[in-house]
């Protein structure tokens, strides 16, 4: 007798594409044999998802929570708890209308949307843990608060992991694991670099302050004084839910107008395909002032067998092995960036930088396939009990 298909809601806030959304897409393309039902709020996500036919239900009130102008007024807390109140409403009526039988909450402010409902009907609530907090900040509240309910923690990389468990100290269940991204490896890798070509170095993400933008342009400008044959392309949108990410876009465009390299600079904006992207880059710079939990930049940019530097904490020190398949600096060490960046650019088509991006490759083959990924939640999701 053929078994019943298991439906999952998976519960996600974040309005536009990033590092949380490629996962749940890999997740939901090699996951097989259970039916992902994905709310939302509208924005460039939703659109993603719906470009590749997912099942998807937009929800406006799903949002991430923010303090405004520094604070929390009466007026930001009642309106956080309508739109909770109101997600509540729509989650509901999605857990009865597809026969929910668990819930996949992508990140913690998700999963306290979904807290109420997993409660109310007794589903079960997995939380993907996809950042690295600080004990003080709201996300860490939230978990302490998230982690009474007993859910189950998966961590995107064992820095996640430590960093949770720092956090919730002798008070955590055992109800934690690590199952690290993965990816499919490209058929062309794009390997070619000819002698005599412009070198592009690229950065790939959001346009936040916590990426250091700046100080890659600004290394940018000391190489490109002594080398004109270089170019910055810069991937990736403002976040529309975030008013300092706009800010930035503005003092980055002042900062590139004042340093007179406009024309060596292209803000790219977002591109879906990841074969555009690493086609068109030979160096990809992540250098990320706090620990990231992972960065699919870093594995994508390997798997195109690209030179990688990457701030030395966090998820990238978990894939890189330094001078072998990639570069680590020190974070925010600004003159570190430069001597790298530089020495990177000088030597693009000497045999060192060859065997990097070859090893670089390997990694990704050996450590972060798509078929231990897929077993991984497969056995995590066959464990649940309805």
């Amino acid at each position: 007798m053929k078994s019943k298909q298991r439906n999952i809601l998976v519960v996600s806030v974040a309005d536009s594409w990033g590092g949380g959304e490629e996962f749940l897409m890999r997740l939901i393309e090699n996951v097989k044999n259970y039916q992902f039902i994905i709310v939302s709020p509208p924005g460039e996500s939703y659109e993603e998802f719906v470009k590749r036919r997912t099942k998807i239900i937009s929800v406006k009130s799903l949002k991430k929570i923010f303090k405004e102008n520094g604070s929390w007024s009466i007026f930001l807390i009642l309106k956080i708890s309508l739109n909770i109140l109101l997600s509540l409403i729509n989650l509901i009526k999605t857990i009865f209308e597809y026969k929910i039988d668990f819930i996949l909450a992508n990140g913690n402010f998700a999963a306290l949307q979904s807290l109420l409902p997993s409660l109310l009907f007794s589903k079960k609530i997995i939380i993907v843990q996809h950042l690295i907090y600080r004990d003080d900040s709201i996300e860490s509240k939230v978990l302490k608060m998230l982690n009474h309910f007993n859910p189950q923690l998966v961590c995107v990389s064992l820095s996640v992991e430590e960093n949770i468990k720092n956090i919730l100290k002798n008070k955590i269940k055992n109800n934690i694991i690590t199952i690290r991204h993965a990816m499919e490896l490209p058929l062309d890798q794009n390997t070619e670099i000819k002698a005599g070509n412009i070198v592009k170095i690229g950065i790939v993400g959001s346009i936040i302050r916590l990426k250091s933008i700046d100080k890659v342009i600004i290394a940018f400008s000391k190489i490109i004084s002594n080398n004109k044959n270089i170019i910055l392309k810069i991937y990736g949108t403002i976040r529309p839910a975030e008013p300092d990410s706009l800010l930035y876009k503005s003092e980055l465009d002042n900062l590139i107008n004042n340093l007179k390299i406009k024309e060596n600079i292209c803000f790219c904006g977002f591109e879906t395909s990841k074969e555009n992207i690493y086609s068109e880059v030979d160096i990809i710079v992540n250098y990320s002032i706090i620990a990231e939990a992972f960065s699919f930049t870093v594995l994508e940019a390997m798997a195109f067998k690209k030179i990688v530097i990457a701030s030395d904490t966090g998820g990238p020190k978990e894939i890189i092995t330094d001078k072998f398949d990639g570069f680590l600096i020190p974070i925010n060490n600004d003159e570190k960036l430069f001597e790298v960046l530089n020495y990177c650019i000088r030597n693009i088509y000497t045999k060192e930088m060859s065997e990097i991006r070859n090893n670089a490759y390997k990694t990704v083959e050996n450590k972060f396939n798509l078929t231990e990924f897929s077993l991984q939640y497969e056995r995590l999701f066959n464990s649940v009990n309805l």
